[in-house]
């Protein structure tokens, strides 16, 4: 053979070996594997575990065991350290007893990635130096234990648990089905999707949180979106969220800069600030807010303690009752019975029509406007004290009682119509008072 192609050929060998070599090396720096952890305990028993950057599926089983499988697939940079850290996992150990199990899968101590060069230190180990870092795990739980999640970067799939549920997520992605009883979350920039909740207690921050039919929900939130099908009772601290439910029973909403929007909803107990709160079907309504915006539809009997330069606006009301009211906008198109306040500044009140069930209207303050519909054929009782009025009504369907005009100053007392005792009552007190009264041609049908 020639000189020049012996050392080709030679060439070509050294390469096809050197590859071989390498592929061996690589193969032994690699760590692909399943390790199993087991325990038996009570089906009630305590179960704590601590995720990180861990893909979980939670199961759910009749067994009064607790087992734990994590799959690993991670790359070192060299076969002694694959070796290593294989043992090293297989000789975890967690706290166990027949009453609790507590499991962490975060063995070490820092993941660190400076210039390309990845690091692990272990937490009763070494540091040792990887490629590739990737885990994923699956964990079977007595169906009614108390199962406590401390998780992080991590996606979450859990079936369904019966007993006690605290949930402590950081960036995490979670999807369930019907949970326990009692559930609680503490979420932060995550993802919650769990059906047919029960007792819920969350404190969320930039976390949605999605739920079918649940039944009490209280706590707070910040930043974050809340939706339900049907809910209990809904007592919310609330910053800048937006809550959504087809329907509730009562509900205790002190929010900032937050929407709470509700199919139907019983009694509501609203303290707000520069909020937006949208409820179809409501019974009665308590509310002290300010630059909030109020749209409702059916509603019982409101109760304003206080409200600053706040917007509502409701369809059908049987009463509202304003204790202290400022720059407010207030629009009814039906007033089943009453109207009142008590003191008001620079309001405007709106009732489009009423009907024959029509019990009175009492206003007092200053630089107030209302705007009253009633029923042409409607017989009622007119009585005013006002400094500067301002009267659009037709004073030629009244009986006048008294009326004195003395300077700026008016008393007025009159009836429309055959005076009768309980006649519905229209009185007007205060200062720079503008009433007008418009007469609807046909009776509403309420």
């Amino acid at each position: 053979m020639k000189p020049m192609m012996k050392l080709l050929c030679n060439s070509l060998l050294l390469l096809v070996f050197a590859a071989i070599c390498n592929s061996t090396v690589a193969q032994g720096k690699d760590i692909q594997k399943s390790f199993k952890w087991q325990y038996n305990v009570n089906n009630d028993a305590n179960v704590v575990f601590e995720n990180y950057d861990c893909d979980l599926v939670i199961h759910t089983w009749d067994k009064g065991e607790v087992e734990y499988i994590m799959t690993v697939d991670i790359s070192m940079k060299s076969a002694e350290d694959a070796s290593y850290l294989s043992n090293y996992i297989e000789d975890l150990e967690f706290t166990s007893s027949e009453g609790s199990v507590t499991i962490m899968n975060r063995f070490w101590r820092s993941r660190v990635n400076i210039m390309g060069i990845k690091t692990i230190d272990l937490i009763a180990g070494k540091k040792l130096r990887y490629n590739d870092f990737n885990m994923k795990g699956e964990l079977w739980v007595p169906a009614d234990c108390n199962l406590q999640l401390r998780s992080k970067y991590s996606r979450i799939d859990l079936e369904g648990i019966k007993g006690p549920l605290d949930l402590d997520l950081y960036n995490d992605k979670i999807y369930g089905v019907e949970c326990g009883d009692k559930v609680r979350i503490a979420a932060k920039y995550s993802t919650v999707e769990l059906k047919d909740l029960h007792e819920v207690t969350v404190n969320l921050y930039n976390t949605d949180l999605y739920a079918g039919n649940l039944g009490n929900l209280s706590g707070e939130s910040k930043y974050s979106k809340i939706y339900g099908n049907d809910a209990g009772r809904i007592e919310i601290n609330s910053y800048n969220d937006k809550y959504t439910f087809e329907s509730t029973t009562d509900v205790k909403f002190e929010a900032k800069y937050s929407d709470f929007i509700s199919g139907k909803s019983s009694d509501i107990d609203m303290d707000c600030y520069e909020c937006t709160v949208t409820i179809d079907d409501v019974e009665d309504i308590e509310i002290a807010s300010k630059y909030t915006k109020y749209q409702f539809g059916k509603a019982g009997n409101c109760t304003i303690s206080s409200s600053y330069n706040d917007k509502i606006n409701t369809s059908l009301l049987n009463t509202l009752n304003v204790a202290q009211s400022k720059y407010g906008n207030y629009t009814i198109d039906e007033l089943i019975s009453s109207l009142r306040v008590d003191d008001g500044y620079e309001d405007k009140f709106t009732v489009v029509r009423s009907g024959s069930y029509f019990k009175g209207v009492k206003v007092n303050g200053k630089y107030i406007d209302v705007v009253l519909g009633l029923p042409e054929e409607l017989d009622f009782r007119f009585k005013a004290n006002i400094k500067y009025a301002d009267l659009d009504i037709n004073e030629e369907a009244l009986t006048t009682r008294i009326k004195v005009v003395e300077g700026s100053q008016l008393e007025y007392d009159a009836v429309k119509g055959t005076e009768k005792e309980g006649m519905p009552l229209i009185e007007i007190t205060g200062y720079e008072m503008s009433l007008k009264i418009t007469a609807l041609q046909e009776l509403p049908k309420l």
